[in-house]
């Protein structure tokens, strides 16, 4: 038996439309939508070329999902033109290794959640506030690491293997689980502020769907949470340079053109400076890249499951566990930290060594 579910999920992860994959796998696409709807099975013949074309095994098509997210308010921080399409196979990739981290999870005790929603109508800045409180940031601390620190408070931070073309992050509430998804990126000062804001909208907008408003609400809580007005009115100077500017980026980790907008909030820059830094920028070719470039942070707990249940080496007992292929299991892998990877000595290992089965014995 297989999971229509599963063929649907493995489709859009490809990028492939009913008609694409119908064609590679050599049925037509009436017979691949019915599976998709459990109307029919296929042949198993069919069935190892769909392993084939998707690099999912026979396997992962004939066990039940656990984790789907569809109908749940799904938070995107993506630029401007991100497509449906892309949007859904974001979607699928996060539930394909969200369910394998859960799985890992149930055998182990991990971290309790201190970072919970806030009442609806909270302001950005107080929840902000409240959040560097709980993450155990001084006021005058950079959030350097957010998504090691979040998973330290009980999210379940996972890093997709799939590049972040238009699409940064996305943020849901599975049951009582906070998830984030991080895609692929250099720019570890886009991904700290995505991380951000995505957890503004876990925080914020639990139950709310995507709107504009709710969109400048996670910034808002971002740009307190990153940049807190106190700590900035002290180091910011009275009249920044661009030069400024990248040395208060490598300190707080966020970009400089982040950096400019809160220098004008606080009144260091009037509208015309404003304006003339953003010029000095475009013309240097940094308006989408800035030079001074900042690592991005590989979250640590879906690594520390693995190793703590598979060993050092977990990508074979891993890829078993989820009916994955080695190789999608060592992709995965990849983009979580090592031990020797983690940002600093004060994050250190998110999970506990200790199984649920031996804790209880």
């Amino acid at each position: 038996m297989i999971y229509g579910t599963r063929l649907t999920q493995a489709r859009e992860f490809c990028l492939l439309t009913q008609k694409a994959l119908a064609t590679d796998i050599g049925i037509s696409q009436g017979t691949l939508s019915n599976a998709e709807r459990d109307v029919n099975e296929l042949p198993m013949h069919v069935l190892t070329q769909l392993a084939t074309t998707t690099g999912f095994p026979v396997e992962f098509f004939q066990q039940g999902p656990r984790v789907t997210f569809d109908g749940l308010p799904t938070h995107f921080r993506a630029r401007a033109g991100m497509s449906m399409k892309e949007a859904s196979q974001a979607k699928r990739g996060g539930e394909i290794v969200a369910e394998a981290a859960l799985a890992m999870l149930d055998q182990l005790e991990g971290p309790q959640l201190t970072l919970t929603p806030q009442p609806l109508g909270t302001a950005p800045e107080l929840a902000a506030q409240a959040a560097r409180e709980a993450l155990g940031l001084k006021p005058r601390e950079a959030a350097l690491g957010l998504p090691v620190l979040l998973e330290h408070a009980g999210f379940l931070v996972i890093a997709l293997p799939m590049p972040n073309t238009r699409r940064d992050a996305f943020s849901l509430w599975f049951g009582e689980q906070p998830v984030l998804a991080l895609l692929d990126t250099d720019a570890g000062d886009r991904q700290l502020w995505s991380t951000a804001h995505e957890l503004g909208h876990a925080l914020l907008h639990r139950e709310a769907g995507a709107s504009k408003t709710l969109e400048q609400e996670a910034d808002e809580f971002a740009m307190h949470l990153l940049t807190p007005l106190d700590a900035m009115e002290k180091e910011m100077p009275a009249h920044p340079t661009i030069q400024d500017f990248a040395m208060l980026k490598r300190r707080w980790g966020v970009s400089i053109a982040a950096l400019i907008r809160t220098a004008r909030r606080l009144g260091r820059v009037d509208d015309h400076r404003y304006t003339s830094l953003f010029k000095q920028m475009a013309a240097r070719g940094e308006r989408l890249r800035e030079r001074a470039a900042i690592a991005p942070t590989k979250p640590r707990g879906f690594r520390a499951m693995a190793e703590t249940l598979y060993g050092p080496h977990p990508a074979q007992g891993l890829a078993r566990s989820a009916n994955w292929t080695p190789a999608f299991a060592e992709d995965v892998l990849s983009r979580h930290a090592t031990g020797a990877e983690l940002p600093s000595r004060r994050i250190t290992n998110v999970i506990s060594l200790s199984s649920r089965r031996s804790r209880h014995a």
